[in-house]
Formats: structure tokens, sequence, C-alpha cells
């Protein structure tokens, strides 16, 4: 088959606040798959939901996030992509984890805070674009509103794929629907956005519409509202193939990369 990637997506309906609970619900999914992608996808905050007041949770419970995500991947020789509530040196961090089959892991802090949600009033702002790698594959990831920051995804970091991580809500899915797929055209790679569904704590509807968009903006996965599972290979030799036969950003001006 070439250069190719199975990615995992689980749409997840998150249970409000309850780490244990929704760890339990991924790793029954795990268990029941037939056979395992390379890399499962969840939503941003995937233990809690988009939560505005961290400090009502337990620093305990919230630091011991990543040792369970990294036990999750050596169980079951699998990658796991996702962010959760991080509590380091006494500052809350909205972190993907991209965690892998050895216990080796990488990490990327929400760059854009949702300030009109109160986010910034309690959490950190990264500082850095990251790339993971899989391979020789290479994976940019992103958080929920930094999808809004077209610059913060420019693709001049030579990756293959880029994914959002998101809690994006109902009434504002046609943002979401379009903008997915202007980064996929506008960055020549396949886009992923994995949501949840579902309603929060604070009575916020979401109603999933996880996607993956082809680098001509084409539809390779599109969900509906509800919680489930679906799977998507990625052909890396078709997208460099296409890439390299309309090379759109050799002619991109010093300013825009």
């Amino acid at each position: 088959m070439g250069n190719t990637i199975r990615i995992g997506l689980f749409q997840q309906d998150i249970i409000w606040n309850d780490i244990f609970a929704n760890q339990f619900k991924i790793e029954s999914l795990i268990k029941g798959l037939s056979s395992l992608p390379d890399i499962l996808l969840l939503p941003e905050m995937y233990t809690t939901g988009f939560n505005g007041t961290p400090g009502i949770l337990s620093k305990k419970d919230l630091s011991g996030q990543l040792a369970w995500q990294q036990s999750l991947s050596v169980k079951y020789n699998i990658c796991v992509f996702g962010s959760v509530i991080e509590y380091n040196q006494d500052t809350f961090y909205n972190r993907l984890f991209f965690t892998c089959s050895d216990g080796s892991y990488d990490y990327y802090d929400k760059r854009h805070l949702f300030g009109i949600g109160g986010e910034s009033e309690f959490y950190s702002s990264g500082e850095s674009r990251k790339i993971f790698s899989f391979g020789s594959i290479q994976i940019m990831p992103q958080i929920c509103y930094d999808l809004r920051f077209p610059v913060w995804s420019r693709n001049n970091m030579g990756y293959h794929i880029l994914i959002y991580s998101a809690n994006w809500p109902s009434n504002r899915r046609i943002v979401w629907d379009t903008l997915l797929k202007a980064r996929a055209i506008e960055n020549q790679c396949y886009t992923i956005g994995i949501n949840r569904t579902g309603t929060d704590g604070n009575s916020v509807n979401y109603d999933g519409g996880s996607a993956v968009y082809g680098p001509k903006g084409e539809t390779l996965l599109l969900m509906d509202e509800k919680e489930q599972y679906a799977e998507v290979i990625l052909s890396i030799d078709d997208l460099l193939e296409f890439k390299n036969s309309f090379p759109v950003y050799k002619d991109a001006d010093s300013f825009e990369i």
C-alpha cells in the first residue's frame, strides 16, 4: 500500500469532569476493536470536557493523565493523540499529548486561548508550533480555537497531516466545516478535525462533524452527530504526488511563509 497511515477517530460524548469514567470509556472502545489503527485521535479535553474552571478538579488526578495515556499506548501498541487539562508548576495548560507504543511522548500547548469563554483567565498559552513524527510522516497538532488563525498552521514546516482536537459547539458548526476544508487546501495537506458530541456541564451542545479532508478539499470522512468511531487510511505517496504536480507553495511571498 506504499507509505500509508491508518487513523482512528473517536467522536466522544465526554462525561463532564469525570476523568476516570472517560478513561474507562476510551479503553473499552480500544478493547472492542478487532484491529487497531496506527493512531487514535481524541477530542479536546477528552477526560473532562471543555472546563473553564480547572481549579475545581483534583491536581493529583490531573497530573496522572499523561501516565495513563502512556500506559494505554504501551499496553495496546497504539499511538494516542488528544488534549487534557495539564497542571504543571502552578499553571494550567490545555495540553495535547501524543503518546507512542514505546512509552515516548511529545506535547503541544494550545496557543490561541478562547477568551470569550474565559479560557485565557485560567490557562497559559503555548509558545511554539510543534511537529509530531510517526516514522517518516510529519503531523502538526493544533487545538480547537487555533483553527481560526491560519498563520499558526502555515505549512512551512513540511508536515503531511494537520490535526485539530476540539470541543467545537454546534452553533458555530458552519465555521468548523468551512475552515477545516480551507486549511487542507491552503496547506496542501490532509486536515483532520476530531470533535466531541453531546452536551457539556455548561449546557453547551456539540454535534460532532469530525472530518478528514484531502489536499484538494475533497471530503474523505464526515461523521454525523452521534458518538462513534471511524477510521481512514491516508496515502502520503498520493499527497506528495499531488503537491509536486501542483506546487502552489513555491509561489508564496516570503512574508507568507
